[in-house]
């Protein structure tokens, strides 16, 4: 069988998350934000905020992510197409109803059986073997599966995506020097009380807070802050735009890698 569309599908989605996250990068490395500290009125604190002079093109991001699900998941329904066309399947209404199936329920599996009926036995069953409901009968969990994760956001991009760039408290690294206006006041702020912040990322948002016991003279360090942008798919929880994107990738192809492993050893069956 030749699946090399759904090889060069698969190819094109790969360039598609690469030339996002070169992107990315680009507008990263122009330094477009910083921080900034500044004392409170009572002395008794200080905060680190965002400074931001160049925003992120989210909108263009947020297409260009969704270009790239989209074509990972029709990879994986071109390459059922194809088989069931290689197979001597003729009839377009047929062809068209067809679907690489994503079932986190041995419920939905069977319900899809109809449609897949046009298809060869092997392929049925490689397709089986790769269903998400499968994972929790070998002791993973359904929300591991980047099937399950590809599927709704494939949806997802056909009708809203929220991408946005998030601070994670662990990119923000600061080494501050607080000097105080006496020092009882400094052995009273010992140990520091410092709250660090999941800020929005926009210009002024507090990205930490520090309280003292005693008043603060002057402040003075370094910082070095790491921003990530971040997809939020229906489930709520959010991930790295360039790290989720390589991870569905990988999936797929291990996918596509298993079914066409299966054609060929039922190829090899037939020919002997």
């Amino acid at each position: 069988m030749d699946f090399s569309d759904q090889v060069s599908r698969l190819t094109r989605a790969h360039q598609l998350g690469a030339e996002l996250s070169a992107d990315m990068q680009a507008w990263g490395s122009s330094t477009p934000y910083g921080a900034r500290a500044r004392i409170a009125e009572d002395r008794l604190s200080w905060e680190l905020r965002l400074q931001v002079s160049q925003s992120p093109p989210l909108a263009d991001w947020g297409f260009r992510f969704g270009e790239a699900v989209n074509h990972l998941r029709a990879t994986l329904d071109n390459l059922v197409v194809a088989i069931a066309r290689q197979s001597g399947v003729t009839e377009e209404k047929q062809l068209k109803g067809l679907m690489f199936p994503i079932c986190g329920t041995l419920k939905e599996w069977k319900s899809r059986q109809r449609a897949l009926a046009c298809l060869p036995d092997w392929c049925r069953n490689a397709l089986e073997q790769l269903q998400p409901f499968q994972r929790t009968e070998h002791g993973g969990t359904l929300d591991e599966d980047l099937l399950l994760v590809l599927r709704e956001l494939d949806n997802s991009t056909k009708h809203h995506l929220q991408v946005k760039p998030d601070l994670a408290p662990q990119t923000i690294r600061h080494a501050p020097a607080v000097a105080f206006e006496t020092a009882e006041g400094a052995a009273a702020s010992v140990p520091p009380d410092t709250e660090v912040m999941v800020a929005p990322f926009e210009d002024g948002a507090v990205l930490l807070r520090h309280r003292t016991s005693g008043r603060i003279k002057s402040i003075e360090g370094q910082y070095n802050i790491t921003a990530q942008v971040q997809v939020v798919p229906p489930d709520g929880r959010p991930h790295g735009v360039t790290d989720l994107l390589a991870a569905l990738w990988e999936y797929t192809r291990i996918v596509m890698s298993h079914v066409i492993g299966a054609a060929e050893q039922a190829e090899g069956r037939f020919g002997a």
